[in-house]
């Protein structure tokens, strides 16, 4: 993503791949409301939960922008 000029803004989890992160890493997440979006300590990055089972992704801005208008953010 770097080699390409490209600034990385999120990483993108499933459900599945959100428990596993959860359990490892010991971190509690609470989500209140519909402000679901969480910035724990990865570089910056936003860590976002997505209605889809596995995913594994790290995104653009632009591209976690273009996700959310058609999919559901956790």
């Amino acid at each position: 993503m770097q080699a390409q000029a490209l600034q990385p803004t999120a990483v993108m989890l499933g459900h599945e791949d959100w428990l596993t992160f959860s359990i490892e890493s010991k971190v509690a997440y609470t989500p209140f409301g519909s402000a679901r979006r969480y910035q724990p300590a990865l570089g910056g990055l936003l860590l976002v939960r997505v209605d889809e089972m596995h995913a594994v992704r790290v995104v653009t801005q632009v591209e976690l922008d273009t996700y959310a208008k058609s999919h559901q953010i956790l």
